[in-house]
């Protein structure tokens, strides 16, 4: 029966699909339901973000410094956490489970190393028992999309570039930017062999533990970007974040909160006790954007110049940081996603709706001038 299921769905030309992602901040789960097909179209219903239980969020926030049988034990408790947001997101949204064709869950990341050392391989962990999700919702789950690119030889990230190609193809020369807990950037091209994209370096993940410094605890970002905005930019330690080898490492490349999580805030805040936690996340805001202007300007050559610049993610909302962003690439526009009909919110869960498509449809859904891998891969496992 559920081969016979998947069957019907690869021969579907519309799918109505669920997708499931949390990032790098781990504040919690993004859910969307669209409808996909036939061809590029892409119909967006519904929208939520489900909050992590505290205790949750505190627990994966230790990440990668999981012991074993805490991965082990949280890899179903995240499993169940991504259930109940289906349920939620269907609730909201009118819809039964029975109706839905497919879930595509990307999970959440507790350990990328994408970079092969000695004798070591790159690999990666997303938790999130694609099973439990399958078992509670009865639906065709599909998930761990990173996998299979890293056995390719490639680093497994960024996979965003593939829904940039498919929202912005007609529109070549977009940059697309997206700021979660790691910013990225992809220069969108008619072809897909000739996008270019990589991982720039932190965006949310320092601003928001530095925001939770600020506020003992109080909050958990910076809403708006108002207490950046109370604070001035110390120009030597811009520069000194601006010289991260990261930052000037040729694509392709990836990375995540094992280089600029914790230990990275810790030793920023010791190394500079003498200014204030204020300055320190104004400058690290002034950081983040004048990293994304310096890794156009270094790694994008675009005749013409670039047409817009299109932000997404948990950044956008952060209105120091998008002050910052269009100074830099003025006259060029910036633009949130939002002004293209997408929630800015969302678009990470809408990319592992699609590439659960591309899976049951048995399409590639890497870039391999993108990852570094060494040709075009189906990305997922399935559950049903």
């Amino acid at each position: 029966m559920s081969f016979a299921r998947l069957s019907k769905l690869a021969m579907a030309d519309r799918l109505r699909v669920v997708g499931l992602n949390s990032g790098t901040s781990m504040d919690g789960i993004d859910a969307l339901l669209c409808e996909l097909g036939p061809g590029p179209a892409i119909v967006v219903r519904h929208t939520i973000t489900v909050p992590y239980p505290v205790n949750l969020r505190r627990r994966l926030a230790a990440a990668p410094k999981l012991s074993l049988e805490d991965t082990c034990r949280l890899h179903a408790e995240v499993g169940e956490a991504f259930a109940q947001a289906v349920f939620e997101l269907l609730r909201q949204a009118d819809v039964k489970p029975s109706d839905i064709d497919l879930i595509g869950s990307h999970g959440q990341t507790v350990c990328h190393l994408p970079e092969p050392q000695a004798q070591r391989r790159a690999t990666t962990l997303q938790i999130g028992d694609l099973d439990v999700i399958a078992e509670r919702t009865g639906a065709i789950v599909v998930g761990d999309f990173r996998a299979r690119d890293i056995a390719a030889g490639g680093e497994g990230a960024p996979l965003m570039p593939f829904l940039d190609w498919l929202l912005f193809r007609e529109r070549p020369r977009t940059l697309c930017l997206n700021l979660g807990g790691i910013a990225n950037i992809t220069l969108v091209t008619t072809d897909p062999e000739g996008v270019m994209a990589f991982d720039i370096g932190p965006a949310n993940l320092p601003l928001d533990l530095l925001a939770a410094r600020l506020t003992n605890g109080s909050e958990n970002f910076d809403p708006g970007g108002r207490l950046a905005a109370t604070g001035l930019v110390d120009s030597i330690l811009l520069d000194k974040l601006l010289a991260h080898p990261f930052l000037h490492q040729t694509p392709p490349k990836s990375t995540g909160r094992e280089m600029f999580g914790q230990a990275f805030v810790e030793d920023l805040v010791a190394r500079h006790q003498h200014l204030a936690l204020r300055d320190i996340l104004a400058t690290c805001v002034a950081f983040v954007a004048r990293g994304v202007h310096q890794a156009v300007q270094q790694f994008l050559d675009i005749p013409g110049g670039p047409r817009e610049l299109v932000v997404s993610g948990g950044g956008v909302h952060n209105l120091t940081l998008m002050r910052h962003l269009k100074q830099l690439f003025f006259p060029v526009p910036v633009t949130s996603l939002a002004a293209h009909g997408i929630d800015p919110d969302a678009k990470e869960a809408l990319l592992f709706a699609c590439l659960a498509r591309e899976r049951v449809f048995g399409r590639p859904g890497n870039l391999p001038r993108v990852t570094g891998a060494r040709w075009p891969v189906t990305l997922g496992k399935l559950a049903f």
